[in-house]
């Protein structure tokens, strides 16, 4: 594929997908990350989307977000909710996502929690890893 089909079929996608996050007026914030915001993507990869909305996402919201994308797009769905992401997957999605949906405030909300996240508690989770790997293999 052509860098100018790559370029069209990415837009395809960004499409659809705002298509179907335009039914659910809750959600602000939605970054595609994964091998389809790569470019690497193959006929069985999922699509990977993570979505910030004005509250928590309940289980009928997610279902419902996850059928239309997986009708929409004809793939399976992994749906991230950015209110609840952890480390390291935010810092991932931050990494290698594209954004969808959202305005650059709540862009950089999301920076500004994943610095935080990597300043306060991460060292924590390192620690805590480190502790387990010593005590399973040994010192």
């Amino acid at each position: 594929m052509g860098t100018e089909d790559k370029r069209m079929a990415t837009e395809s996608i960004d499409i659809q997908i705002r298509k179907v996050l335009e039914r659910h007026n809750a959600i602000r914030l939605a970054i595609l990350f994964g091998s389809l915001a790569k470019g690497t993507a193959h006929s069985e990869s999922d699509l990977d989307l993570a979505v910030g909305a004005d509250h928590p996402l309940d289980a009928d919201e997610t279902v419902e977000l996850i059928s239309g994308l997986a009708e929409a797009l004809g793939r399976p769905v992994d749906l991230i909710d950015l209110s609840t992401v952890g480390e390291p997957l935010l810092g991932q999605i931050i990494a290698g996502g594209r954004r969808i949906v959202g305005s650059n405030t709540l862009y950089a909300e999301l920076l500004l929690k994943h610095l935080y996240n990597q300043e306060d508690f991460v060292p924590y989770q390192r620690r805590i890893l480190k502790e387990r790997r010593e005590a399973w293999i040994g010192r």
